[in-house]
């Protein structure tokens, strides 16, 4: 497939995906602020688009200014999961080590209200980041990892919306492989740049700026 076609085979795709609603896996050791800026767009502007976000942190300072500060607060669920000895900065932490069961269960109960306050939501509206799923390996076996990301995202899947997990790591690193079939999007960063590859239909783009 020549170039053009490629794009245009990635877009359509692409456009079926945020319709039918999608799971992204987000990889790369990067350091420059990429995951941020990455996470900002796929979180959605407020000022073009209705939006209905939930934002869970597990290690990521700093992650409270992943959205908008115009976001209408009864639209935004920020989940904090991070460690209390990760960080004196941190102000309110969950003190424990994250229970998945827990977690899941509260994203779903977010998107439940979500639901009931937006009387329905429309393909592409609900939007998730997890952030990071580092920390969740360190404790869990990827068994159990394996069921959380399965359990979020067929709650996300029943709205159509959208969900990206990110996993700072080494594209080439084991995990990677092992959680890809969780997944309909893998998104590569490296140096200002990503890079997507649309699992099912198996299409990749080249490195684009973020």
């Amino acid at each position: 497939m020549d170039g053009e076609n490629t794009t245009r085979a990635f877009a359509r795709s692409l456009a079926a995906l945020k319709r039918q609603g999608c799971s992204l896996l987000i990889t790369g050791p990067v350091r420059d602020g990429s995951h941020l800026r990455l996470s900002q767009q796929l979180l959605g502007d407020i000022k073009t688009e209705r939006r209905w976000r939930i934002v869970v942190a597990t290690d990521t300072e700093g992650i409270e200014t992943r959205c908008p500060k115009l976001a209408d607060p009864r639209q935004y669920r920020f989940i904090d999961r991070r460690h209390t000895t990760r960080s004196s900065a941190v102000q309110t932490c969950s003190p424990s080590p994250v229970n998945l069961f827990e977690l899941a269960r509260e994203v779903s109960e977010t998107v439940d209200e979500f639901e009931d306050d937006a009387d329905g939501l429309s393909s592409g509206e609900l939007r998730l980041c997890v952030d990071s799923l580092c920390p969740l390996l360190d404790i869990h076996r990827s068994e159990a990892l394996t069921r959380f990301i399965d359990s979020t995202t067929d709650r996300i899947y029943e709205t159509n919306g959208m969900a990206h997990f990110h996993l700072p790591v080494d594209p080439e690193q084991p995990i990677v492989s092992e959680l890809l079939d969780w997944f309909d999007v893998h998104i590569e960063l490296r140096d200002g740049n990503h890079r997507w590859h649309l699992l099912d239909d198996d299409i990749q783009t080249g490195w684009l700026r973020i």
